[in-house]
């Protein structure tokens, strides 16, 4: 009987444990080989694993183009999750609160239906949007007389990024709603609102000083995965501005796939991506760690 339940045990171990080291191993495998390769003088089509210092990481840091990457990811780190996250946060409260019947599904519906688009479409229906001459925004503008409003968008080496920030927020909105409306759904805070309502809290007071104290975990987990998603952040920038104009709107993952797939400078792309997975050892993973500490407290 006692073989059996060892063997029931371990059995049940390897099951779950198994696909799991699987996993470990080939994600920190694949991360000492791309910091392997980072060393190496790998220039061309060919591989070549000759050992060559630091090279790559000098010519990097001394490229004006680098820090414009570095810039602009902070700006996505930055710009892209606190809007996100407090618009959605104010949309799923009206949903919440809201006296019209029916109306929250068709509101979900309809701020749901980009997050099941990929980047790629999404990416190609804004570049018609932001287009200066014929695009869909400023053709309104000037219909209704709004030229005031007509813009150069993505063409504007100054404003691009945040417009490209824009459709992130946009597509991403739907997502941190859902996240945070089952946040607020809990039977503890559902007594702790009506309580508030029957004292006479107003609507705002009872979303600062009731709702928001306690959903930290869902805000927690929502914001660690918005951080993951700008840190990646690669499609939109690809099919709408390629990087321009110039390298204006340029990011370190995009930098990495024309260093890697265009110039052929394999050893330089894979420093780039040993340079995003530090950013994200620096920001997001220990972020993510407290989020989850907090989830369990």
């Amino acid at each position: 009987m006692e073989k059996r339940t060892i063997r029931f045990r371990l059995g049940e171990t390897l099951v779950f444990l198994g696909p799991l080291l699987i996993f470990l191993i080939v994600l920190y495998g694949m991360l000492m080989w791309t910091i392997y390769v980072s060393f190496s003088d790998w220039s061309g089509t060919a591989p070549n694993f000759r050992f060559a210092g630091l090279k790559w990481y000098q010519l990097m840091v001394g490229l004006d183009r680098f820090w414009v990457d570095v810039r602009n990811n902070l700006r996505w780190l930055l710009l892209g999750v606190v809007p996100t996250v407090v618009i959605a946060l104010f949309i799923a409260y009206l949903l919440e609160i809201s006296p019209i019947r029916g109306i929250e599904g068709y509101v979900r519906t309809l701020i749901l239906y980009p997050v099941a688009m990929s980047f790629i479409v999404t990416g190609t229906i804004w570049s018609w949007m932001y287009q200066p001459d014929k695009g869909v925004l400023n053709t309104i503008f000037r219909a209704l007389r709004l030229d005031f409003l007509v813009s150069n968008y993505v063409n504007d080496p100054k404003t691009a990024t945040l417009w490209l920030i824009v459709i992130f927020i946009w597509q991403y909105l739907g997502f941190a709603v859902i996240i945070l409306q089952s946040s607020f759904r809990t039977t503890e805070l559902q007594e702790m609102v009506e309580a508030a309502t029957v004292d006479g809290a107003s609507k705002l007071r009872i979303l600062f000083d009731v709702i928001v104290p306690n959903i930290r975990s869902g805000l927690l987990v929502l914001v660690s995965l918005l951080l993951i998603s700008t840190l990646k952040v690669f499609d939109i920038v690809y099919i709408v501005t390629f990087g321009g104009p110039g390298y204006s709107t340029d990011v370190l993952a995009f930098f990495m796939f024309i260093a890697t797939f265009q110039q052929h400078l394999v050893a330089l792309g894979a420093g780039l991506g040993v340079i995003i997975f530090l950013i994200a050892f620096i920001v997001v993973i220990p972020y993510t760690l407290y989020a989850f500490q907090r989830w369990f407290e």
